[in-house]
């Protein structure tokens, strides 16, 4: 094999990998904007060249899912009527999750050496106690827009580096801890439910026909406020015996960064309509396009065109490569959850669950705890997104509204967040901090979790006007 033959020689693999990671990209986007199948063929076998040169690297998360990937292909080949539709939807799933976690990971790098975001994120962590739960809450959300998962890595630090700081060898440093990453973890879980660049809606949005990405933005906001004030509410319950010693100066507002990080998600966002008003196509693709042209502005605004060669090269042949292990995890579960959609007779276990004769708001307010269970079985939200997505879209007729199926689902991903230790943003938190998975979510968010999952019913109540 030509994989084999290079690293015989010797070659690092990193500036093979980072060409490959970028045809990939490219490709997918080529393919979404032409609709021809050769260039989409194209970036499958891009996307399979990655999985080739990446094969060193793999931890054994990576070597179980692709495992599970080919078992499931297996099973297509034998059992199902149409083998070819079902690999390729799998495989354009697959690509689309390397693209945009890919996409999304140069947005990231960029970020990461902006000073406003760094000013920002100093001054979510050096709020006083009674502001600070909403500060981390509400700021991680607004950060994850452009950041995604990266603010976790970013601000977890801070925090842990702010707290030793301020009260060395406190006795209550420990709670100032749990309360504040906390604060944080449930603020990035359920931005997934209104941020315009979240996993969940915009895989979710792919599969599914019929959804209304505007009126979904406007259910997750106004739930996401609702958590935030129950979330509040529950760690002043909580700690209501701690009484803070207030030795820690807060920040003043750096109205100079935010409205630098205010201007810059704004031009994100309008980027995102303008390709989408420009080539008539949805809004994952206007996200997808936006991000190079995005990267490449943003460099520009902070370092000029002399050093944006130099910075170029440094992302595209150390971030892209640093980050292969998490695309090929992303593209495994669009894979395995667009299979197992396609191995699952849709229409009959609708049947057998009797879906068609359920009230709409009890199947909505249930698909949220249904996929929070199975997030304990160690398969990631994106997993089970990707498949109840194609299972709902593969049904003769939905069982309730597309958007707000879609809105579910997407409130499922974020209950699974702050509940299960094997999703990837506790994983992260715990790498990042050293704290136990099973501390950050049964130890110290399972009421927040529970609650969670009871508002639900309310919610999809509400909204579905009890039908």
């Amino acid at each position: 094999m030509p994989s084999r033959t290079v690293l015989d020689r010797g070659v690092r693999p990193a500036p093979i990998l980072a060409a490959l990671l970028i045809a990939v990209a490219a490709l997918e986007l080529l393919a979404r904007f032409s609709g021809l199948q050769a260039v989409q063929t194209a970036a499958w076998a891009a996307m399979i060249l990655v999985v080739a040169f990446a094969l060193r690297r793999l931890t054994l998360r990576e070597v179980y899912l692709l495992s599970a990937s080919a078992v499931l292909t297996v099973l297509v080949l034998l059992t199902q009527p149409d083998p070819p539709g079902i690999l390729a939807g799998a495989l354009n799933q697959a690509a689309f999750l390397m693209t945009f976690i890919l996409l999304l990971g140069l947005l990231q790098a960029t970020a990461a050496t902006s000073p406003s975001v760094a000013i920002m994120g100093e001054y979510l962590t050096r709020q006083p106690p009674g502001r600070r739960y909403v500060a981390l809450n509400g700021g991680t959300s607004l950060l994850a827009v452009l950041f995604n998962i990266g603010v976790v890595s970013f601000l977890v630090p801070l925090i842990q580096q702010g707290i030793r700081r301020a009260a060395p060898g406190d006795a209550l440093n420990p709670i100032r801890e749990q309360r504040q990453i906390s604060a944080l973890l449930r603020g990035f879980a359920w931005s997934v439910t209104w941020s315009p660049t979240a996993f969940a809606p915009l895989i979710v949005a792919e599969l599914m026909p019929g959804v209304e990405r505007s009126a979904w933005i406007g259910y997750g906001l106004a739930l996401f406020a609702a958590l935030m004030a129950l979330g509040w509410l529950e760690d002043r319950i909580r700690f209501r015996a701690y009484k803070p010693k207030g030795l820690r100066q807060p920040m003043p507002f750096p109205r100079t960064a935010a409205a630098r990080f205010a201007a810059t998600t704004c031009w994100f966002l309008a980027l995102v309509v303008a390709f989408v008003w420009a080539f008539g196509e949805s809004a994952v693709f206007g996200v997808l396009a936006a991000c190079p042209v995005m990267v490449i502005g943003w460099l520009i605004a902070q370092g000029g065109t002399t050093a944006l060669p130099a910075r170029l090269r440094r992302i595209a042949g150390t971030e892209l490569p640093g980050s292969v292990n998490v695309a090929i995890t992303l593209a495994c579960s669009g894979y395995i959850g667009r299979a197992a959609a396609g191995l699952t007779p849709a229409a009959e276990v609708a049947e057998a669950l009797g879906l068609a004769g359920m009230p709409d708001w009890l199947l909505l307010a249930s698909i949220p705890s249904f996929l929070t269970l199975i997030s304990l079985l160690a398969l990631s939200p994106t997993m089970m997104a990707v498949f109840m997505g194609s299972f709902f879209a593969a049904l003769p007729e939905m069982p309730a509204d597309a958007t707000l199926l879609a809105f579910s689902i997407s409130c499922g991903w974020a209950v699974s967040m702050t509940f299960s230790p094997f999703a990837t943003v506790v994983l992260v938190i715990a790498r990042a901090s050293g704290l136990p998975a099973r501390r950050l979510t049964w130890g110290w968010n399972l009421q927040f979790t529970l609650m969670s999952a009871l508002l639900m019913y309310p919610v999809f109540y509400l909204l579905t006007g009890g039908q």
